[in-house]
């Protein structure tokens, strides 16, 4: 199956819901928006969808974050913006910020506020999962449920759990 396709109908999840009713961009003036020198890691596949978008905000870079699956190590692509961008065209991690899976001690997927959001997100410091739409909510679980059912995708997923577990040691 092309994972870009998937990815792209992925997508359309995010297109008119957020993770509350308002612009969330007017609690912290488009913090998570400002182009500087962070990105949104990209998941597994995904980075199909930006060789065939080509979007001219956007650049792609490798990170140290690497994960091990079928004795091959893959380096996760990091998307990285300009400050502006098609809102259409974003990559999954910015439509479900600050929101993201977690495989729990069970290796189950939870859907947890992401820790490196916290330290510029009012909504990933104040907030708890209950307090974002739960329709949101509700589709960012189906989105990652859908995606672990690969063997390749899970595998990341715990690695990048293990990864936000050491994040989540800042903000106790």
């Amino acid at each position: 199956m092309n994972t870009a396709y998937v990815y792209l109908q992925l997508y359309k999840l995010f297109d008119e819901i957020t993770p509350v009713k308002v612009d969330c961009g007017q609690l912290c003036s488009k913090a998570c928006c400002k182009g500087d020198d962070s990105g949104m890691f990209l998941f597994p596949g995904e980075k199909e969808v930006f060789s065939l978008l080509n979007p001219d905000w956007i650049r792609i870079e490798q990170t140290d974050f690497t994960y091990s699956y079928n004795n091959k190590f893959y380096k996760t692509p990091i998307a990285m913006c300009s400050g502006s961008c098609d809102r259409y065209q974003r990559p999954l991690a910015c439509r479900i910020f600050p929101l993201t899976p977690h495989i729990n001690a069970d290796g189950k997927i939870d859907i947890i506020i992401d820790p490196r959001g916290k330290g510029i997100c009012p909504m990933a410091k104040a907030f708890r999962i209950e307090d974002f739409d739960p329709a949101f909510v509700k589709n960012v679980k189906k989105t990652f449920t859908f995606l672990a059912k690969n063997k390749q995708f899970y595998t990341f997923l715990k690695e990048f759990s293990k990864y936000l577990d050491e994040f989540e040691r800042f903000y106790i």
